[in-house]
């Protein structure tokens, strides 16, 4: 047996007899950074895991048949300890697919090849996003939301629910991070045609998808919907996998979307912010200040002798220096600062809230900072890195303009003989 991790990794229980099948399910977990395995090969293991109380089980992988369970026990002693459990079958009939899923399983799988593996896996990474999740059922009738809120939490997502429209605004109003909507279309005070508008008004396509079902659903129905900003349509009654593939489906396309915006704003080799999104957010954070008449700080730093640095070292060092130098501004700074890569060797920062008298204090620790970090190359010779600051902490009308000021001081800076802070 493994050995409890005090980490942070989820722990996998896999209770099967067959070795070349469990460790082929280990490896293939494990690759993923976020999960552990512990391996039972008998129902009697699988007991004594779970009563020893040794793991916290962030999930199951079960064999329906096992030399001592031959006829899925094992199911039943994973989900009295509420663990989700995924069920590995060698065959599959409607008559077992109805008898699995009616005692909440989360998915069953057929031992066909890798893809059936990879798939498990995939279920595995989504179980774990839904616990950052929250959805919100809508639906005047109650049994009908306590089955959803049932089969959601099944999937560990965090379930919210609503009775008609207003309440639903209202949940909205005070869980602004919901990311998904389920709801009916049929309900009194705002029905789901009404809710949709509204909440789309709220929520893009890209922040969260809505949902939409209907006992007397059909493909007009279905379209109206899709054309005031729904998402999906579910007719009930429902297959519960087509319910969670819809589910699961669109919340992979939030999540892509979410990826790809990530990317589009980052710097790819120091993580910061790169140049385009300092100016996209940059100037409507700076106008919005400019208009209050509050304070905001803009500067700009550059990296002295970088060129010599590449020259001497190679670009794989002057990589290295630029990396090392992002960490330590990432590090410096509050959330609601922007920090961004300018471009080359160069840094750019909007400070806003800040009073000018405070600015030559914070570039100046920076400064010291970046100094007194030496940097050990790879054949062991020590590296000092020193910057160059320029601030502009004075009114301005444009976000341009304070930079030009800040790119001022920075000329000033380097003249004056690098390494230091010049403010206007």
């Amino acid at each position: 047996m493994t050995a409890p991790d005090p980490g942070d990794k989820k722990t996998i229980l896999v209770v099967e007899d067959s070795k070349m099948f469990s460790r082929i399910l280990t490896n293939s977990i494990e690759s993923e950074p976020a999960f552990r395995v512990v391996v039972a090969e008998t129902q009697a293991q699988m007991i004594g895991l779970l009563e020893s109380g040794r793991y916290e089980f962030f999930a199951s992988l079960l064999d329906l048949n096992l030399p001592d369970a031959p006829d899925g026990e094992v199911i039943d002693q994973a989900l009295a300890y509420a663990i989700p459990s995924i069920v590995f079958t060698g065959k599959f009939d409607d008559d077992l697919r109805d008898r699995l899923l009616s005692k909440g399983i989360v998915d069953y799988v057929v031992k066909e090849g890798p893809a059936n593996v990879d798939y498990v896996v995939t279920l595995l990474k989504q179980l774990l996003r839904n616990t950052q999740l929250k959805v919100l059922v809508v639906d005047d009738s109650k049994t009908a939301r306590l089955h959803l809120a049932r089969l959601l939490n099944i999937y560990r997502f965090n379930v919210l629910e609503a009775e008609n429209g207003e309440q639903a605004l209202n949940v909205l109003d005070d869980n602004k991070d919901i990311c998904l909507m389920i709801t009916d279309f049929n309900m009194p005070k705002m029905d789901g045609f009404d809710l949709t508008k509204r909440v789309r008004n709220l929520y893009s396509k890209q922040d969260m998808a809505i949902i939409g079902m209907s006992t007397y659903g059909n493909n007009l129905l279905s379209a109206k919907f899709l054309k005031i900003g729904g998402s999906d349509f579910i007719n009930k009654p429902f297959l519960e996998e087509e319910f969670f593939c819809r589910v699961n489906q669109n919340l992979d396309l939030l999540e892509y979307i979410k990826n790809l915006k990530f990317i589009a704003s980052r710097d790819f080799l120091t993580g910061l912010y790169n140049r385009q999104h300092f100016f996209d957010v940059g100037e409507k954070l700076f106008s919005r200040a400019y208009r209050m008449q509050k304070a905001t700080v803009v500067a700009l730093t550059d990296i002295d002798y970088f060129k010599k640095i590449n020259d001497t070292y190679g670009h794989d060092i002057g990589d290295l220096v630029l990396k090392k130098v992002g960490a330590m501004l990432k590090a410096s700074f509050r959330a609601t600062d922007l920090v961004a890569r300018y471009g080359g060797e160069e840094f750019c920062f909007l400070l806003p809230n800040i009073e000018p008298g405070q600015a030559q204090g914070i570039f100046e620790a920076i400064r010291r900072k970046i100094e007194s970090e030496l940097l050990v190359l790879p054949g062991g010779e020590i590296l000092q890195i020193t910057t160059s600051i320029g601030v502009c902490s004075s009114l301005e009308p444009s976000l341009e303009e304070a930079l030009s000021k800040a790119d001022k001081m920075l000329y000033q800076a380097k003249r004056n003989g690098r390494n230091q802070v010049m403010l206007i």
